[in-house]
């Protein structure tokens, strides 16, 4: 009998924990979703705290595809207000289709609502896309000083040292840029630097679910209307020549095609 009442209990325990579990899952969706869609119908305007306006962006990536991969969200959201830059390091030639990807990040740009003569992309063979190629640090930050001194921008978004992906492009961009902003002896006001925020794996697929652990902090944070992902799945679809069955789970799953979040850099 004692041992009837006790996987009695087991079982009960059991179902008890797994319909908390359930109603548990539920409810986060179910918040998610209220969530998303009282921030994207602009009923409140929380997320938008830091968001600055009427500004010069220039945001710097290593890869053509970075621009809505990774960074869309704040480049929909800041076009509207704000004279928004792309620099992109290399050409992603490392299959050797250099010159189609520059056409296609041209009409990613385009998609985004970035004319074409505000994206710049650099072609030299001293810093390539490969990540198994050190770059020429010196020449780099010559040649990204040499730009930003030209466009004069008033912020400068890349990735965090740790390049959401990992990549050793994407962080050797942050490296470099930082490094050298920080090292410049430029006399004018120094343009403010912001850092993508690498979240864990766990987090990076969760899409807009992620958003009440995005909320809860007080980083520079942009969040996607359902319009806007599907205008930044449509500049994805520009890269064709990227379009495998890995990037399109990214487009359907990834969190930072909803939501970025940036952490500013004390220069």
């Amino acid at each position: 009998m004692s041992m009837f009442m006790t996987n009695l209990l087991w079982l009960l325990n059991y179902h008890t924990l797994s319909w908390i579990l359930q109603y548990g899952v539920f409810l986060y969706v179910a918040v998610c979703s209220g969530l998303y869609i009282i921030l994207t119908l602009k009923a409140i305007d929380l997320y938008k705290r830091n968001i600055f306006a009427g500004r010069k962006v220039l945001l710097v990536t290593a890869h053509p595809d970075d621009e809505c991969m990774f960074f869309s969200p704040a480049i929909l959201e800041l076009s509207h207000s704000n004279s928004v830059h792309i620099l992109c390091v290399t050409t992603g030639n490392y299959y050797g289709l250099g010159t189609e990807r520059k056409k296609e990040i041209l009409e990613s740009a385009k998609v985004l609502g970035i004319p074409k003569q505000n994206v710049e992309v650099f072609d030299d063979s001293c810093f390539l896309d490969d990540p198994h190629q050190a770059w020429d640090v010196r020449k780099l930050q010559q040649s990204l000083m040499a730009h930003i001194e030209q466009l004069q921008p008033d912020y400068i978004l890349t990735f965090d040292d740790k390049g959401v992906s990992g990549h050793p492009n994407h962080i050797a961009v942050s490296q470099v840029l930082r490094q050298m902003l920080k090292e410049s002896r430029a006399t004018g006001p120094k343009p403010r630097l912001y850092l993508l925020e690498t979240v864990s794996l766990a987090r990076q697929y969760i899409s807009f679910l992620d958003l009440p652990l995005s909320l809860l902090t007080k980083k520079l944070t942009f969040v996607s209307s359902f319009s806007n992902i599907i205008c930044s799945q449509r500049a994805m679809y520009a890269h064709q020549t990227q379009f495998v069955w890995f990037r399109i789970l990214h487009v359907i799953f990834s969190r930072y095609m909803v939501i970025n979040t940036f952490v500013p850099v004390e220069l």
